[in-house]
């Protein structure tokens, strides 16, 4: 998560974004709920998609069409998740919830279009818990049939392939958070310990709160409109554009322009101070911290805007123009690179130091902007992210041969760093192991190459996905080297060798 773990980077004395480990073992089941739901129109004011944008990493128009018979993306690491028949573009999200209440009430207008070379009859979003009660495309409403952690709908009419339309529905509910087992946190909509809610989705508890395709490799925008009680803050990814009170409550609609994977959606509710400010180059700042986190404390995110130019200038502009970070009233033992701002516990301030920043900010760019493909990827987000923090602490005056040395406190689990086990337990070999295999590249083809590979690395995939065999193919072009034999040695044995001299 940037999964970063707090304990393990104390005791071991690794970098602020150090090894974790944890899972998410396949969705919770939720008993049976296989109902149908076949409604009218939900009466709800939706929120129309931003004009749209694209983005240098955007799949283009003209990729495979997707099987009409599989309906949940191929991936070795999380199955069961996402459908990739479907390419969602945004979400309009509206969601009411109140502090100490579990049950929470939504609307979605979901704009999507099938990536079918044949008319789609059907599709799956992901939900756990809530329950779909309407649903229509167009004017016409839909049928809902409930399996697990899945709902299926199906339109009036079969959905031409290549064309948007928009699916609107309305749910209520009971969130149900998953949990890492070896860590024992929820993964999804979940309490803090002062009433409040927020979520922390890695990797897939959006849909504990919202129906949605989750899996990574469908990117989309976002506009969410939390709706609380009047005196109660609601902060998630992006901008505020609209804070209006109605009645005795109060609408919070933040938007969020560059497309997200759904795990780095972010939505929290409770007693929190806005902090707004210019950032760098124009970038929005909002901080969220709860009332009672005293000054000193808050003095720690004093250090964002340094991290954000030495990114700036070592990878690429900064990917966004929001930029801040949420500190939840409950301590987390690790941190989340929510995108455009980062999920912090109580427990990751003090002192004026935030533990866990830079490899959070450092996400902005590897996983939020440029996200993986299919979840054994997952190197590319923290790998690349613990890397850039070895750099920043290089930049400040460390020296990154110590940082990258294979005996840095740290003790080998066996496993390499593209095994699919990695990552699903979020080893540390796909954090340092994949940040060493970075270090070892540069040592392997000179640091104006290297630094040639991660900057157009991040230009050529900002705001879309990427693979390793892509990152592969670009370092070799880029250097003019063969590195097959190179990458079989850092990325799939389990035991690493050597750093080249």
């Amino acid at each position: 998560m940037g999964l970063a773990v707090l304990a393990v980077a104390l005791l071991g004395g690794g970098a602020a974004a150090c090894t974790t480990s944890g899972s998410d073992a396949s969705p919770p089941t939720t008993g049976d709920r296989s109902t149908t739901t076949s409604s009218a129109r939900p009466s709800t004011t939706t929120t129309e998609a931003p004009t749209t944008t694209t983005f240098p990493g955007q799949a283009p128009a003209d990729v495979a069409p997707a099987d009409p018979k599989v309906a949940d993306v191929a991936d070795p690491v999380f199955d069961g998740l996402g459908d990739p028949r479907i390419d969602v573009s945004h979400y309009a999200v509206e969601v009411t919830a109140d502090p100490s209440k579990p049950g929470i009430s939504g609307t979605v207008a979901i704009t999507l279009q099938p990536r079918t070379a044949k008319a789609l009859k059907s599709f799956t979003l992901d939900l756990k818990g809530p329950e779909v009660s309407e649903a229509t495309i167009g004017k016409q409403a839909a049928k809902v049939s409930v399996d697990g952690d899945q709902i299926t709908v199906t339109p009036a009419k079969a959905l031409r392939p290549g064309k948007e339309v928009t699916l609107e529905l309305r749910y209520a509910g009971t969130p149900e958070p998953g949990e890492f087992p070896a860590l024992g946190v929820p993964v999804g909509w979940q309490a803090d310990s002062l009433g409040g809610w927020f979520t922390m989705s890695e990797p897939s508890g959006t849909s504990t709160w919202v129906p949605v395709n989750d899996h990574p490799s469908d990117k989309a925008t976002w506009t969410i409109t939390l709706d609380t009680p009047k005196a109660v803050t609601g902060i998630a990814n992006g901008r505020l554009t609209s804070s209006k009170v109605v009645g005795d409550r109060r609408q919070w609609v933040w938007t969020t322009d560059h497309p997200m994977a759904s795990y780095l959606v972010l939505a929290a509710m409770g007693d929190y101070d806005l902090v707004q400010r210019e950032g760098p180059g124009d970038v929005q700042v909002v901080f969220a911290f709860p009332k009672g986190v005293p000054e000193a404390s808050r003095k720690g995110f004093d250090e964002l805007d340094a991290i954000l130019a030495f990114y700036s200038d070592t990878f690429g502009a900064y990917p966004d123009d929001d930029a801040g970070a949420i500190v939840v009233a409950t301590s987390l033992g690790l941190a989340l690179e929510t995108q455009t701002r980062p999920l912090f516990g109580l427990d990751a301030v003090g002192d004026g130091k935030t533990w866990a920043l830079a490899h959070e900010v450092a996400h902005q760019w590897f996983g939020d902007a440029v996200s993986p493909e299919r979840w054994s990827d997952l190197w590319l987000n923290e790998g690349f992210a613990t890397y850039a923090d070895w750099l920043y602490r290089a930049h400040l005056g460390e020296d990154i041969d110590v940082l990258a040395s294979a005996d840095a406190g740290r003790e080998p689990s066996g496993l390499a760093v593209t095994d699919p086990q990695a990552a699903a337990t979020f080893d540390g070999s796909v954090y340092e192991g994949g940040a060493r295999a970075l270090h070892a590249l540069r040592r392997t083809i000179g640091d104006d190459a290297f630094f040639e590979v991660l900057r157009t690395w991040f230009a050529e995939h900002d705001g879309g996905n990427a693979t390793t065999a892509e990152f592969e193919a670009l370092a070799e072009q880029v250097s003019g080297k063969d590195l097959k034999a190179f990458f079989t040695a850092w990325l799939d044995a389990p035991k690493q060798p050597q750093m080249p001299g």
